[in-house]
């Protein structure tokens, strides 16, 4: 058995934590996942129920500040903290590959380097900004990874644009998911849809799921919805997903703007929920109005496995995931009223809305699949453990 130590950014349920459970939840036989995280949360806790080792330490996260002098002075001190607390908590078991799961995450880059294990970086972001940081990225894991996992074509062609050298140890293989959740009854869903509206059958339900912060675009979609309501009585925008810590103001402007165009009866925001996929199921249409690349776009594929229609922004790796006009539509990024028409299409066209909803699920199952995904990591873990 070769234990593969997972270095990973967050203990949430989003975007890469997702995509490293599905990996952990069909992990291929011969290798044992021992998983590093930096805090709590319903990842740490699905792990733990599944008999999963995971080691709760610093993983040397890049954040505001990391350039500041004092930070740099403290480094050191922080890297060996983590070095005592990951090797106490491995209990003299031998590690045969280190996994980082996201750019944003130092401690397996140093740990493979100061104790010569191959590393396997796995990136799941396009980093544009700041542009300092976006020119040194590429270089650092260059420097530090024996091999590097691109998760989309937009992820990788953005590295190799700033490095091309990178090339030479890349490959791309797209996350994967499956859908293990049977499609919700619809007396469950009859009760979700009639907790957001009253005559819910006769309503349609726009749906954004995610974090609530600027870059997915809730403000956006807010935007669009104010202009339709006044000409489509029937349209209901619910959010899900929890604000990310510290940008609290953000959530407070979008309530300030729901409240100010009295559409508090129209709009619901939820917190995060563990079990999306009723859902997924309860709404019409799934809007992704992301207001920068996303490296690729889980939510899409979700989406897809409950037979929904997609509207996502034309940038990055949901360009590649979601086909224009044959599984769903691609709207100018950052463009409210481009946004509003292709609502405005599908509300006009709900033929459209099940075509859409049929031939995403068959792209997801022949494309994005969880064995695809898994298979393509396994190969990068044997040839590097060889």
């Amino acid at each position: 058995m070769k234990n593969v130590l997972i270095i990973n950014q967050s203990a949430e349920l989003y975007g890469a934590d997702k995509a490293l459970l599905e990996l952990i939840e069909n992990y291929p036989k011969g290798y044992n996942p021992i998983v590093v995280l930096h805090e709590d949360g319903p990842l740490k806790d699905l792990l733990e129920s599944k008999k999963i080792k995971v080691i709760k330490c610093s993983v040397i996260k890049v954040k505001r500040g990391i350039l500041k002098p004092l930070y740099l002075l403290n480094l050191p001190f922080e890297i060996l903290k983590s070095f005592k607390i990951i090797r106490k908590e491995l209990e003299g078991k031998k590690i045969s590959l280190i996994h980082s799961n996201a750019t944003s995450v130092f401690i397996g880059a140093f740990y493979s380097f100061f104790f010569r294990i191959p590393h396997l970086w796995h990136v799941h972001e396009i980093i544009e900004k700041p542009k300092k940081i976006a020119l040194i990225y590429p270089r650092l894991i260059n420097f530090f990874a024996n091999r590097v996992i691109f998760n989309s074509l937009s992820t990788q062609t953005h590295f190799l644009s700033i490095y091309p050298k990178i090339k030479k140890k890349s490959v791309l293989i797209y996350n994967g998911q499956q859908r293990i959740k049977p499609i919700t009854s619809m007396e469950e869903i009859s009760k979700i849809r009639s907790s957001f509206t009253i005559d819910h059958e006769k309503k349609i339900l726009i749906g954004l799921i995610g974090r609530i912060s600027k870059i997915k675009g809730q403000h956006l979609l807010l935007d669009s919805f104010v202009h339709l309501s006044k000409t489509h009585p029937e349209i209901q925008l619910i959010f899900i997903g929890s604000v990310v810590k510290g940008k609290e103001r953000y959530l407070k402007n979008i309530w300030s703007k729901i409240e100010t165009e009295s559409l508090t009866k129209k709009v619901n925001i939820l917190e995060f929920q563990e079990n999306i996929w009723p859902f997924y199921d309860s709404m019409d249409i799934i809007i992704v109005p992301s207001t920068e690349k996303e490296s690729f776009g889980l939510v899409a594929t979700e989406a897809m496995l409950s037979k929904k229609p997609l509207i996502v922004a034309g940038h990055g790796g949901l360009s590649e995931i979601v086909i224009d006009n044959e599984t769903g539509l691609h709207f100018e990024p950052n463009n409210a009223i481009d946004l509003s028409k292709k609502i405005q299409l599908l509300l006009n066209n709900p033929a459209l809305m099940s075509i859409y909803g049929e031939n995403g699920l068959n792209r997801v199952k022949n494309t994005f699949s969880t064995k695809k995904y898994v298979t393509g990591v396994v190969n990068e873990y044997d040839n590097l453990t060889m």
